[in-house]
């Protein structure tokens, strides 16, 4: 039994628990890529089982909203998750009863990788459609980056722009936001139809990061007389191009291989987890049940009649109150708060982290004392609830494993929002910042984490991020029980606590830095500090 078109219905008679389409997926395609209405850049796992989801739901009642999916670099993982089942995905959604239910997802009706030239040009071919009026990305936040700390633009960029003609490959495979001004410049030479630019990813107004990036490129074409005549003009109004925020939730750990061999006992054939690269692949996606997507209420052109869908398009401001709730005080700083502890301590995974009462009483502490002050309650949900249920039944569900090192990535790029925002909001409101622990004593772990020696002593693989290798620097004469003083710490860390890209204020001119230090100092004390030092804060 595979997930193909030629094995539906294999599927319908061997696993009849398995919910199919209810619809003709191969004539699906062929009228998605005859009318395309639906760029989607980056089908990762939390596309294929939430946005994708959405589409498929839209194709059920008869709404045409096929996706075309795009790999805006390496196609290999594109191939393997989608390709070879013909665009399907199998969702496996991992109840906190133990229960699974099983879908097959089909909402995408043409895959492409613009390494090929010919694929490019088929997505050059969509941009141009007016008939496509969404784009959106799953790309994580490093993909939006086109500029260094001091504001420099990566040199992939800057040759992007000075190269003279905006379809030079070097510069739209060098950044997807270079790709996308691409696209918009070739909408906008065929009549400039109206399209929104949705942003699916995790961090603070994320559409307002999309809009700047891809602007300041269309500037520099504009500067360098590269770029059509009112091009810029037309890309600057959201009545043309919009650029809403957006807050999606949904956990989506990498494919569990206990449940590749469960879809195997069912009879699955071709639903092992691979590792072409560093990054597990699979047919399927085991994902949570929960799940938001809050979009605000700014479209241009039509967009899809998805509100009874569990999406809320909403105002700016309830936007912003359900982000600051989720990304900055809720659930996202708790994630990262397990995800370097568990690093350290090497747990196999956050739900393991949650039965641990020390770390448990950390992310309670975080989430309750520490977040809860500065939230504002988004009406859509109350934060109380909400936080319950990320700690009662989300991070808890041990059928949902997720890997600490996956939630760890690009920590130094989510520290600014899962942290930072607190902490300008304490400052902004008056609020006594030496009344926090667990803020620091996170803070503390990471520079910790950024040694990459385990609390066993020993070395670790530290998860991806774009500063690792610059931070470690800092850390790396620190050694294990090597009785170092409070002056060769600060020395150590100063240059990581003040780093105001990092924590979006000068942990120096608040109490912070040095409870930071503080607790430094003891998780180096040496091999199981970590251990001996969470405990004695929060095991009581």
């Amino acid at each position: 039994m595979e997930l193909n078109l030629a094995g539906l219905q294999d599927i319908r008679t061997k696993a009849p628990e398995i919910v199919l389409p209810g619809f003709d997926v191969a004539e699906m395609q062929r009228e998605g890529r005859k009318r395309p209405r639906w760029i989607h850049i980056g089908p990762g796992n939390l596309f294929r089982c939430y946005p994708a989801r959405m589409a498929a739901d839209l194709l059920e009642r008869g709404e045409h909203w096929p996706i075309t999916a795009v790999a805006p670099r390496d196609p290999t993982d594109m191939r393997t998750q989608l390709n070879k089942h013909d665009l399907m995905t199998l969702k496996v959604t991992l109840n906190p009863d133990g229960n699974q239910d099983l879908r097959v997802v089909a909402g995408i009706s043409e895959s492409l990788g613009i390494r090929d030239a010919d694929e490019f040009s088929r997505l050059v071919e969509i941009a141009r459609d007016p008939g496509v009026t969404l784009m959106s990305y799953t790309i994580t936040e490093k993909g939006y980056v086109i500029s260094d700390g001091s504001g420099n633009l990566q040199p992939g960029v800057e040759a992007a722009i000075q190269a003279g003609n905006p379809l030079d490959p070097e510069g739209w495979r060098a950044s997807t936001m270079v790709l996308s001004a691409v696209l918009l410049c070739e909408r906008f030479r065929a009549g400039g139809a109206p399209i929104t630019l949705l942003s699916f990813d995790n961090f603070s107004h994320n559409g307002d990061k999309l809009r700047e990036s891809i602007l300041r490129i269309a500037r520099g074409w504009a500067e360098h007389g590269t770029a059509p005549e009112g091009f810029l003009e037309w890309l600057s109004d959201e009545k043309n191009v919009a650029f809403p925020i957006t807050v999606i939730d949904k956990i989506t750990p990498r494919p569990n291989p206990v449940i590749a061999e469960k879809l195997a006992g069912l009879g699955f054939s071709d639903m092992a987890v691979e590792t072409p690269h560093r990054t597990p692949l699979a047919g399927f996606v085991n994902t949570e049940p929960v799940e938001y997507l809050i979009i605000e209420d700014k479209f241009a052109g039509e967009r899809p009649n998805w509100d009874d869908l569990g999406v809320l398009v909403v105002k700016r401001e309830i936007c912003d109150d359900f982000e600051n709730m989720k990304v900055t005080t809720c659930l996202n700083p708790l994630h990262t708060a397990l995800a370097v502890a568990g690093s350290l301590l090497r747990f196999p995974t956050i739900d393991a982290e949650m039965r641990d009462p020390a770390l448990s009483a950390l992310v309670h502490d975080l989430g309750w004392k520490e977040g809860l002050p500065v939230v504002a309650n988004p009406v859509v949900v109350k934060p109380e609830d909400f936080l319950r249920e990320v700690l009662e039944v989300r991070l808890p569900n041990v059928y949902l494993p997720d890997n600490p090192a996956r939630i760890a990535m690009d920590t130094s790029q989510k520290i600014p929002i899962r942290f930072g925002e607190t902490i300008k909001k304490y400052l902004a409101r008056g609020l006594d910042l030496e009344t926090l622990r667990a803020i620091p004593f996170v803070f503390a772990l990471w520079c910790r984490f950024l040694m990459g020696i385990g609390d066993d002593g020993q070395p670790f693989e530290p998860a991806s991020d774009p500063r690792y290798d610059e931070l470690h620097k800092h850390v790396a004469g620190i050694t294990l029980g090597g009785n170092h003083t409070a002056k060769e710490v600060h020395q150590a860390l100063y240059p990581i606590l003040s780093d105001t890209d990092i924590f979006r204020t000068d942990l120096y001119a608040t109490p912070l830095a040095q409870a930071t230090e503080q607790y430094f100092l003891q998780l180096i004390a040496g091999t199981g500090a970590v251990r001996s030092t969470l405990d004695k804060e929060y095991n009581k």
